[in-house]
C-alpha cells in the first residue's frame, strides 16, 4: 500500500476520558462517593480510530488540537496507537475536551466539555442556523476546497464520523470518491432533535446509533421499529443494543446478533466505539453483515473488560479466532 492509501479516514476531534469505576452507587447531591477503579484515557473518535488500527487497518484522523496539555497527550496517544497524525490541526490555543464517566452497576453517565474554537465557522457552514455553537468539535476544521485538495491527495476506502446537520456538503465530497461512509451518533439532544438530520443520513453508507439515539431520532422506543424507520433514509442502520447485542435493518431484512458474553463488566464506556470498528473492519474485509455484526458485538463486548474504550479491543488474529468458536 503506498504511503498516501489509507483505509479509513476518522474526522472528528479526540476528547481525554476520566473513568471512574465501581462506585458503590451514583452520587448524591453534597456527598462523596469512592470509585474502586480509575483510568484517564483518550475517547471519542479516538476509541474507534485505535481499534481499527489495532485490527490492522491504516488509519488516519482529520481534526484538531490545541496547545495545551491535553492536547498534547492526546497527540502522543495517537501516535502510540498507530493512528496517522498528518491531518491534525494544532491550533495555537487551549482546545480542552474532557469527558468524565461514572460506571455504576454496569451502566455509566457523561459530564462533558469541549471547549470551543475561537475561529467563527466556516464559511460553508454560517448558512446552518447555530453550526458554530451545536457540536462544532463534530466539523472538519477545513474548507470545502481544502478538503478537495485533501481527497485528491489521499485514497479512502471508508470515512467514520459524527452525524452533524451541516455535514452535507462534506458528505457529498466523500461520495463523489466513492468511499464509504459509515455515521454514528453521540449524545447531543439538541442535534437528535434537529429536522435537518433525515437528509444529512441519506448521503451516508451505513448509520450506527445506539438505542438511546435511535429512540432520541425516531421517537419510538422500540429498537426494531427504530431501525425500520432509519432504514427509510440508510442503506443500512446498525442498531448498537448494549448487553443484548446489535439489531441491523437494510430494506425490509432484519438481522439480530447476541452481545458476546463476558465475565465481568468492567467499563461499558467506548464499547459503541469498539462495535463500529469491529463492524467497519467486517465490511471492509468482504464479510457477510451477520459476520460483520458478529465481528462488531465481540469487540464491543470485550471493551467492557477494561478500562477506556480501547484497551481491550482485540488484535486481527484474536478477532478472527473468536469470529470462528462458539461462544
Amino acid at each position: 500500500m503506498e504511503r498516501n492509501e489509507f483505509d479509513v479516514l476518522i474526522i472528528g476531534n479526540p476528547c481525554i476520558d476520566l473513568i471512574f469505576s465501581g462506585l458503590p452507587h451514583w452520587p448524591a447531591p453534597g456527598k462523596e462517593v469512592y470509585a474502586t477503579r480509575f483510568a484517564i484515557g483518550a475517547g471519542a473518535v479516538f476509541n474507534t480510530a485505535a481499534a481499527l488500527s489495532r485490527l490492522g487497518l491504516r488509519v488516519a484522523l482529520l481534526g484538531e488540537l490545541g496547545n495545551d496539555c491535553l492536547s498534547r497527550y492526546l497527540l502522543e496517544e495517537m501516535r502510540q496507537a498507530g493512528i496517522c497524525c498528518d491531518l491534525v490541526r494544532q491550533r495555537d490555543e487551549r482546545l480542552a475536551a474532557v469527558s468524565v464517566a461514572l460506571v455504576h452497576d454496569g451502566e455509566r453517565g457523561f459530564v462533558s466539555y469541549a471547549e470551543p474554537p475561537a475561529r467563527p465557522a466556516l464559511d460553508e457552514f454560517r448558512n446552518f442556523e447555530e453550526a458554530s455553537t451545536l457540536a462544532p468539535e463534530l466539523l472538519p476544521p477545513l474548507t470545502l476546497a481544502e478538503l478537495r485538495a485533501l481527497l485528491s491527495r489521499y485514497r479512502w476506502r471508508a470515512a467514520f464520523l459524527h452525524v452533524h446537520p451541516a455535514l452535507g456538503p462534506v458528505l457529498e465530497l466523500l461520495a463523489q470518491q466513492r468511499i464509504t461512509i459509515f455515521l454514528d451518533t453521540g449524545w447531543h439532544p439538541r442535534l437528535l432533535g434537529d429536522p435537518r438530520l433525515p437528509e444529512v443520513l441519506r448521503q451516508c453508507s451505513v448509520f450506527l446509533p445506539n438505542r438511546l439515539e435511535a429512540e432520541a431520532l425516531t421517537g419510538t422506543h422500540d429498537p426494531v421499529a427504530a431501525a425500520r424507520q432509519l432504514a427509510q433514509f440508510v442503506p443500512l442502520v446498525v442498531i448498537k443494543l448494549g448487553a443484548e447485542g446489535a439489531l441491523a435493518c437494510q430494506g425490509e431484512q432484519l438481522w439480530h446478533c447476541p452481545a458476546w458474553p463476558v465475565s465481568e463488566v468492567i467499563d461499558p464506556t467506548g464499547a459503541g466505539d469498539a462495535f463500529d470498528a469491529g463492524f467497519i473492519y467486517a465490511l471492509l474485509h468482504g464479510y457477510s453483515l451477520p459476520e460483520a455484526l458478529r465481528c462488531g458485538t465481540i469487540c464491543g463486548s470485550l471493551a467492557t473488560t477494561a478500562l477506556t474504550g480501547s484497551a481491550a479491543v482485540p488484535d486481527a488474529t484474536e478477532l478472527e479466532r473468536l469470529r470462528h468458536s462458539s461462544p
